[in-house]
């Protein structure tokens, strides 16, 4: 169920507050002077509206879907900002759920907050993050600190990689049977569509005998984030932007194990040069519109070329 007019202008006038503290202001370097960085855009209603009004369409939600890049710091720090707007003017407090975290760490993380319940400094390292290959647990301590503190609890949304091993191999794991709604056929054109999203993400570098798999995990992996998610009243999912999107992945999952839910899936985009007009970027989505109810766009961040380190990686696998 997506956000009415009538719900978001309720929300503004009960939480007058939600305007009190400024989003953070960008950090990278590269596109800070970009006519887009720093805007919100619909694409719904093809119209900016100003972060304030964002974050009370986000407290008059059941379900935000906060998507990012990975490594860039300017979307963590957002994220953050948007977790202290939802945990100071939502009731009950939402769980935070990661897709940096799998259930092979739910127990670990279990462990470490109930020693340790408002300790984010420590969880990063109870949790191994430094072998994950995630980016730096510094990224993402504010993001559980915001919620820590607050007295939410935080998830492990992900699948294990054991459980993500058997779906690969195209075998469901009994704890997730019937729980996914991965039993029946998956439509052609979606599938087909999954299979070009992957090869584009992985500089069109793999070879095609490994795409089925790599659908089905992906498609099981947003099922278990959105199953995750449908466990609390309210939930919060930190997740990469294509995980958010609202024309496959994880708020199609939502839409069908929560029912009734009011869902906002929230998109921190990098600006691309040359690209002034929101509607270019839906490109990027081989779709003719951005597929999120919102997004937030800022810097790029400095990286280096993400296909050549693939390439790279993929030689040494053959080696």
């Amino acid at each position: 169920m997506r956000l009415s007019t009538v719900a978001v202008a309720v929300a503004l006038l009960l939480a007058p507050s939600l305007q009190a503290a400024e989003p953070p202001a960008p950090t990278a370097l590269w596109g800070r002077d970009h006519p887009l960085v720093g805007k919100v855009w619909q694409p719904a209603s093809k119209a900016f509206i100003t972060a304030d009004a964002l974050a009370a369409q986000a407290a008059a939600a059941d379900m935000v879907l906060l998507g990012e890049t990975h490594d860039n710091a300017d979307h963590h720090a957002l994220q953050a900002w948007m977790v202290e707007r939802l945990m100071a003017h939502s009731s009950p407090k939402p769980l935070v759920a990661f897709e940096m975290l799998d259930r092979g760490q739910a127990e670990a993380l279990e462990t470490h907050l109930a020693a340790h319940p408002k300790d984010a400094d420590g969880l990063g390292p109870a949790l191994g993050w430094d072998k994950s290959g995630w980016p730096d647990w510094a990224l993402y301590r504010p993001i559980a600190r915001a919620a820590l503190e607050a007295g939410a609890l935080l998830a492990a949304a992900n699948l294990s990689k054991d459980d993500s091993r058997a779906i690969a191999k195209g075998d469901i794991p009994a704890p997730w049977r019937d729980k996914l709604g991965l039993e029946g056929p998956h439509d052609p054109g979606q599938r087909q569509a999954m299979e070009a999203d992957i090869q584009a993400g992985h500089c069109n570098m793999l070879p095609e005998r490994a795409l089925p798999a790599m659908v089905r995990v992906q498609r099981a992996r947003d099922a278990a984030m959105a199953w995750t998610m449908a466990q609390a009243p309210r939930a919060v999912l930190i997740a990469g932007a294509g995980h958010v999107r609202t024309d496959r992945a994880v708020p199609v999952h939502l839409a069908a194990m929560a029912k009734g839910k009011k869902v906002l899936a929230l998109a921190f985009l990098e600006v691309q040069p040359g690209r002034t007009e929101p509607d270019q970027y839906a490109e990027t989505y081989d779709t003719d519109h951005l597929p999120f109810d919102a997004v937030w766009f800022t810097p790029k961040a400095e990286r280096a070329d993400q296909c050549e380190a693939f390439k790279r990686h993929l030689d040494k696998k053959k080696d």
